[in-house]
């Protein structure tokens, strides 16, 4: 197979993955998690990860099936720069890096419970100290309130990387990681 049609087939499974997130159909989300590869090796790495197992970095596919699955119900219109996807290939492994925005809607209201129970699993980690729990949820608290400031129809930058391996003749996700400027 040429170059050329390898990397067509890694920008299709963003172009699958982007048609997920604009959905945001939850009756079809076991559908969606066919883009990853399947079992516990599979890992996302959210905008607030700092420690591996804690707040945003998620190993497996039911740990990244709930992260999704609250991304769709409260997080907003994600839009990824498909077409602009930076692809490199070696063999049966893939990595991508791309920009993106995410667009403040409706669903901001509905969050806030969410978003307060975040807060609460913040405070309660026994594993950090009295001070971490509190400057952890905190920023949090204080990112969600920034957040509804800038109202409606706002678009948040980020970047997204990932890497994908061919697996049982399909390119899927491995490995994912969101970032997003400090604001």
């Amino acid at each position: 197979m040429q170059p050329e049609e390898t990397i067509a087939q890694v920008r299709q499974s963003l172009a699958k993955f982007q048609e997920g997130y604009t959905a945001r159909d939850v009756a079809k989300l076991d559908e969606f998690m066919q883009l990853f590869v399947q079992g516990e090796e599979a890992e996302l790495i959210g905008i607030g990860a700092v420690t591996r197992g804690g707040n945003e970095w998620f190993q497996g596919l039911s740990a990244i099936r709930e992260i999704v699955e609250s991304d769709w119900l409260y997080w907003g219109d994600v839009i990824f720069d498909v077409d602009g996807a930076r692809i490199t290939v070696r063999d049966e492994t893939a990595w991508l890096s791309t920009t993106g925005k995410l667009v403040t809607t409706q669903e901001r209201d509905k969050a806030l419970e969410f978003y307060l129970r975040n807060m609460k699993e913040l405070l309660e980690q026994e594993e950090a100290s009295l001070d971490e729990r509190l400057m952890e949820a905190t920023h949090y608290g204080m990112r969600r309130l920034r957040e509804r400031q800038k109202g409606l129809g706002f678009g948040w930058p980020f970047v997204f990387t990932a890497v994908l391996v061919k697996d049982r003749g399909e390119w899927r996700f491995h490995s994912l990681h969101w970032a997003m400027p400090v604001d």
